[in-house]
């Protein structure tokens, strides 16, 4: 399970949005940071613009997750008029 939560952590980097929230996941919840300030502190980030990168994470990884089980895959499929 952790890898699989590893692999679509590093999958949001390949959206250039994805980048830094891939980072504050990284460092906050899978590389040991014993605290999210410590994690903000690591990347050289305000706690504030830490915390911003890290809900921006979340919701992304989200959002992916769920279209991975809705759809089979990462992506969407195209709506009405695509």
């Amino acid at each position: 399970m952790r890898a699989l939560l590893r692999q679509a952590v590093d999958d949001l980097a390949r959206d250039p949005r994805g980048v830094r929230a891939r980072e504050a996941l990284t460092a906050g919840h899978l590389s040991g940071a014993p605290t999210q300030e410590a994690a903000a502190r690591r990347l050289g980030l305000p706690y504030g613009t830490y915390r911003r990168h890290l809900r921006q994470g979340l919701d992304l990884l989200c959002e992916a997750q769920w279209q991975r089980e809705s759809y089979g895959t990462g992506e969407a499929e195209p709506g009405p008029g695509s």
